[in-house]
C-alpha cells in the first residue's frame, strides 16, 4: 500500500484531481478454477483484463490486487460511464475456448474525498462486497445498487454423491 501511495502523490502532485478508486473482483472465479481447471481461470483473467484495458486510457491505474480482485484508479470524469461499460462488456464477453462460461463482475466505487488510499480502497472493497452480495451488480455511494437486466446468471449445482456420504 505504500508504494500505491507513493506513486499516487508523485503523479498527482500539484493536482486538483479528484480520483475514484473501483475495486473489481470476478464473479464465480474459484468454481471456474475448481470446475474447468487453472487454465480456464487464466483465460478468465486475461479476457477480463483485456476488456478493462479497452476501456481506460493509459493514464488510468490498474492494478491485480488479489487473486480475481483488480483496484482501478481514475479520475472524476469518467468514472460513471467506466464503471458501467466495463461491467457491461464483461458481461458480454466469451472466454476463448470456454464459451460455456458467462462471466460477471461485482464492483465498489469510491471517490477519495482527502483520505489515504488505504482509506478509499478499503472503502472501495466494502462497497464490492455488498455488490458481490448480489453478483454483476456495482455498487458506489452516490448511486447505491446497479445491475445489467438480461441474461441470467448461471447457477451451478454439486453434488458428492460418493460412498462416503451415503
Amino acid at each position: 500500500m505504500k508504494y500505491l501511495e507513493g506513486y499516487m502523490e508523485r503523479h498527482t502532485e500539484g493536482e486538483e484531481t479528484d480520483l475514484h478508486f473501483l475495486m473489481i473482483d470476478l464473479d464465480d472465479f474459484k468454481l471456474y478454477n475448481d470446475t474447468c481447471g487453472h487454465n480456464a481461470g487464466d483465460m478468465v483473467l486475461n479476457t477480463v483484463v483485456g476488456i478493462v484495458r479497452k476501456c481506460i486510457r493509459k493514464t488510468d491505474i490498474l492494478i491485480r490486487y488479489g487473486g480475481d480482485e483488480f483496484l482501478l484508479i481514475l479520475p472524476d470524469d469518467v468514472f460513471s460511464k467506466k464503471l458501467k461499460q466495463i461491467r457491461d462488456m464483461v458481461y458480454e464477453a466469451e472466454v476463448p475456448g470456454y464459451t460455456q462460461l458467462h462471466l460477471s463482475v461485482s464492483i465498489g466505487g469510491v471517490l477519495a474525498d482527502n483520505e489515504t488510499v488505504e482509506s478509499a480502497v478499503g472503502r472501495a472493497d466494502s462497497l464490492m462486497y455488498q455488490a458481490k452480495n448480489r453478483k454483476n451488480m456495482t455498487v458506489t455511494e452516490k448511486s447505491g445498487i446497479d445491475s445489467v437486466k438480461g441474461r441470467e446468471k448461471q447457477q451451478v449445482l454439486i453434488v458428492d454423491d460418493s460412498q462416503m456420504n451415503r
